[in-house]
């Protein structure tokens, strides 16, 4: 996982997180990133959390971008950063389980370190047929939007969804009282799919 930097304002930058995906290629880097954290005419920067910064040269949206709902993701890319301690996710399409509730997670710190050491439970939230979110019960601060949510299958973290906010809520559909909780994208097989095609095509322009 990264810091991402975008310029906003004079003076002023949006601080979020992006998951960095395992992708061969030795020049660049390529990352998943809160599509609502982007802004798309605006300068971002990647940076590790040893102080190595690169800027981001490409954004791609999903099609259907729209920010909250499953579509707020994006792709972007970067000067490959050699940081023998920087982890690089494989997808794992989590979605396709038959029964979310309950499974466990894993995310990181909120005070921002970098690794996934903090163990939480998704849980689906139903606030009607046609709309219902992903949360988890994970500790979070502003700022994590982008955070890797994985889960360790076959001994390494893989990428199931990033982080995208909180949900305040005057009756929770759990509780019927007010709650706050995390809740992320997680990514089905068609995500994944528009995940490797947008690469593909920032790829196939460079030929």
């Amino acid at each position: 996982m990264l810091r991402l930097r975008c310029a906003y304002q004079v003076n002023i930058s949006l601080q979020s997180r992006i998951a960095v995906l395992d992708i061969a290629d030795p020049k660049y880097d390529y990352a998943l990133a809160a599509g609502h954290a982007v802004p798309e005419d605006r300068p971002c920067d990647a940076q590790d959390f040893n102080g190595v910064s690169e800027r981001v040269d490409i954004i791609r949206f999903p099609p259907n971008y729209r920010a909250g709902e499953k579509s707020d993701w994006a792709v972007i890319r970067f000067p490959r950063i050699d940081n023998p301690n920087l982890v690089r996710y494989r997808l794992e399409p989590l979605a396709d389980l038959e029964n979310l509730e309950g499974v466990e997670v894993r995310f990181a710190k909120a005070l921002g370190l970098s690794e996934n050491s903090q163990k939480c439970r998704l849980t689906l939230l139903r606030f009607s047929e046609t709309d219902q979110k992903v949360a988890h019960d994970c500790r979070g601060v502003p700022g994590q939007s982008g955070s890797p949510v994985t889960r360790i299958v076959g001994g390494e973290h893989r990428l199931v969804g990033i982080n995208v906010g909180r949900i305040w809520m005057f009756e929770s559909p759990q509780t019927g009282r007010p709650d706050r909780k995390g809740y992320i994208n997680l990514f089905d097989q068609r995500i994944i799919e528009d995940i490797g095609d947008l690469i593909a095509e920032i790829q196939g322009s460079e030929t």
